[in-house]
């Protein structure tokens, strides 16, 4: 028995039911702001969503300081120190530099990214209303704290106005497309000039975002593969740091921070590319150069193996958006009138993926170090010629089929030839 037929139902009479579906139960916060203005849930979910994002980074800081040992005990810990800290990785998630004795690690852990949109998504669901000021006010006040926070902690370091510019414009986006989410899941939301877009567009729209979604999903698999394949350099690695158990605990789930950003990685592996970690390096399906690394667990995860069957990779982005073209055929039909669509999904793809090589790419250090990623513009241009491969494969297949069964039907109409004229006697 499915869920709906398991939700109570309600007699109207005339053999009719109605069915009466479950509401959430609320909060006693929640029913105390229930006649409350707009704006106040608003900055209640900007304020709860930072305090949580901080708490996310801090916890774990404090808990490997506080298991290590010491002689004495936890007087000697520098707590503000450890704060100062996790201030400041909370910021690198939000494109802020962490500068450690004037060099700039620049690699934001999009873990953590992730992690705080889903917060701020949740907690504007069960407090903002839907109204444009609820969401102005969540948005601004999160924007705001995250700026207080960046002064702080970046006051005095170089470029600190253009840190302070980039951590405004990236904490928007990510509040403003995170709380919006969360206002459309709990209240709805109405796109009245949806249907003013021009249908091509939207259908490319669909087959891009699916085709990168799929192509995305794809290499997280590959990276968990060579993850497992790692296993053993990951763990030898994290030996030799020297950590007490807890204090690994905490590693790990700093490293599982990076796991998205090796996710985009793979990404651009799969183009053939590859991407690169420190100058002079290269991970590609065929042929890795790579110098000494430094000993983070992370980097245990990285390929090893290239040539062979791995020269293949590329195959599975035009699989990917092969597959995709064949999903939706019954929304993109099989004529030359669809091209246009097909050629805004391929601009889609382009889009998407230098975005995301943008934002999974930075400095994990000085002098190598300094670049580790992926080449944007070459990785998506790549990225976008073979899914336009892809979606000419089916594009080309779908034809094919539809001319087969029209062979196969025959004509659907038959010309009668007129009758001949009959003369009747007179």
């Amino acid at each position: 028995m499915g869920l709906r037929a398991a939700l109570p139902r309600r007699w109207l009479g005339s053999g009719e039911y109605e069915r009466v579906t479950a509401t959430p139960q609320q909060t006693r916060l929640q029913t105390a702001l229930a006649g409350a203005p707009g704006w106040l849930g608003g900055a209640l979910t900007g304020v709860q969503a930072a305090v949580v994002g901080l708490l996310v980074v801090m916890t774990p800081a404090f808990a490997a300081a506080a298991a290590a040992p010491t002689t004495n005990g936890s007087a000697a810990i520098d707590w503000m120190g450890i704060t100062k800290l996790s201030a400041r990785l909370w910021l690198l998630a939000h494109g802020v530099p962490f500068v450690v004795e004037g060099i700039a690690f620049t690699l934001a852990p999009l873990g953590l990214t992730a992690l705080i949109a889903a917060v701020l998504a949740s907690i504007a669901r069960r407090f903002c209303t839907k109204s444009w000021a609820s969401w102005a006010v969540a948005t601004g006040t999160y924007v705001g704290l995250v700026t207080l926070v960046e002064i702080g902690a970046m006051r005095g370091y170089p470029d600190f106005a253009r840190n302070t510019v980039h951590a405004i414009a990236v904490s928007t986006v990510v509040a403003g497309a995170s709380v919006a989410a969360g206002i459309w899941r709990a209240h709805g939301a109405e796109f009245g000039w949806v249907p003013r877009i021009p249908i091509n567009v939207r259908r490319g729209l669909r087959l891009g975002l699916a085709t990168f979604a799929l192509s995305l999903g794809i290499a997280a698999l590959l990276a968990g593969t060579f993850t497992y394949l790692g296993r053993d350099r990951i763990a030898d690695a994290a030996a030799s740091l020297g950590i007490d158990p807890l204090g690994g605990v905490a590693l790990a789930f700093g490293q599982a921070l990076y796991a998205p950003n090796l996710s985009v990685w793979m990404l651009g592996w799969m183009t053939g590319l590859g991407f690169s970690v420190g100058e002079g390096s290269v991970y590609s399906p065929g042929d890795i150069a790579a110098d000494a690394v430094p000993a983070f667990p992370l980097f245990g995860a990285l390929p090893t193996i290239s040539g062979g069957w791995l020269v293949w990779a590329p195959v599975g982005i035009v699989a990917a958006a092969a597959l995709m073209r064949l999903a939706l055929r019954r929304r993109i039909a099989t004529d030359v009138t669809q091209l246009p669509a097909l050629g805004v999904a391929v601009t889609v793809c382009a889009l998407l993926t230098a975005t995301a090589g943008a934002v999974a790419s930075g400095a994990l250090g000085p002098g190598r170090l300094a670049f580790v990623g992926v080449e944007v513009v070459p990785v998506a241009v790549l990225f976008a010629l073979l899914s336009a491969l892809g979606f000419g494969i089916a594009h080309g297949l779908l034809l094919l089929a539809q001319l087969a069964r029209g062979r196969r039907q025959g004509p659907l109409l038959s010309v009668v030839p007129d009758p001949e004229p009959v003369s009747i006697p007179s």
